[in-house]
């Protein structure tokens, strides 16, 4: 089964990657898989943003609406990372923002580490290089990184501003360490890496249903992903759960409603499993819960 990482860069405008200096995406562009036209969802808050992304849910499904620090998931969503650790497979996450620890069931992740950002943008590199150790030391077969800083400056000083570049380029340095660090680790053809944003944004917010805010890049690169394609299906970030359950080789959860992005995958690599119901000696009960 291959590993796969989950990135994202909270906030990040596709037509930032343009004018920032970004070698490290780059260089997943140019040996994967990417479109500069993937859509988030409305709301296009950060908390919705991600229950969809992992949830495999539009928020209206999902129930979570806005930020909050007590979420109330609608009974069927069911977390990537819950569908991960139902097949004995190993999780973890870095993040630097508390309100992810909602994200999954209790324990469903074996690892976590929470660095508080405290609005300071450059805590990105601190996020990466946590996560580089552990996947050097401990080979997760999921995990999530969650790079902030990119939205703290839009806020800030404005999407598309000389701050909000400049966070763009430290979350990409941020990224080159977890590159590097598989690369010296020898693991690089054992993750599969997909990596976008939550939502862009505009003057300094992402509360409008703008192109501004609403596209997202959206970059896929590893073993079984194809090298300098450019992905003409319509994406969206409900469909990256199912996408990262295709490249690992396990079903997806019955309650998804994205699909995988299937011409992504390197022909004849992959069995894509798009089943509708769970395997039989998992108990499907513990598939409906009230709280990720």
């Amino acid at each position: 089964m291959n590993k796969t990482i989950l990135i994202i860069i909270d906030g990040c405008r596709s037509d930032a990657l343009e004018q920032a200096k970004t070698p490290n995406i780059d260089y997943m562009i140019e040996n994967g898989a990417h479109t500069l036209n993937a859509r988030t969802v409305t709301p296009s808050i950060t908390l919705p943003a991600h229950f969809s992304i992992f949830t495999s849910l539009p928020p209206i499904a999902h129930n979570v609406l806005t930020n909050t620090g007590s979420p109330s998931p609608s009974s069927t969503a069911r977390s990537i990372i819950d569908v991960v650790k139902d097949f004995g497979k190993k999780t973890a996450a870095f993040y630097s923002w508390e309100y992810f620890r909602n994200l999954s069931m209790p324990g469903s992740l074996d690892y976590s580490q929470f660095i508080n950002s405290g609005s300071v943008e450059s805590r990105d590199i601190e996020v990466a290089q946590a996560a580089a150790g552990y996947l050097r030391s401990s080979s997760p077969d999921f995990c999530f990184v969650y790079f902030e800083g990119t939205d703290i400056a839009g806020h800030r000083s404005g999407f598309m501003s000389v701050p909000y570049l400049d966070a763009i380029e430290t979350a990409d340095t941020a990224l080159g360490i977890i590159l590097n660090e598989l690369e010296r680790a020898n693991l690089s053809d054992s993750y599969s890496i997909i990596l976008h944003s939550d939502h862009g944004g505009i003057n300094n917010h992402h509360l409008e249903n703008t192109p501004e805010v609403m596209t997202i890049p959206w970059v896929a690169v590893g073993s079984g992903v194809r090298q300098k394609h450019i992905i003409t299906d319509n994406v969206n970030i409900i469909d990256t759960a199912p996408t990262l359950a295709g490249l690992m080789n396990i079903p997806v959860h019955h309650t998804w409603q994205g699909r995988a992005i299937s011409e992504i995958f390197k022909p004849n690599d992959l069995e894509i499993m798009q089943f509708d119901f769970l395997p039989s000696e998992l108990d499907k009960s513990s598939f409906i819960h009230s709280n990720l």
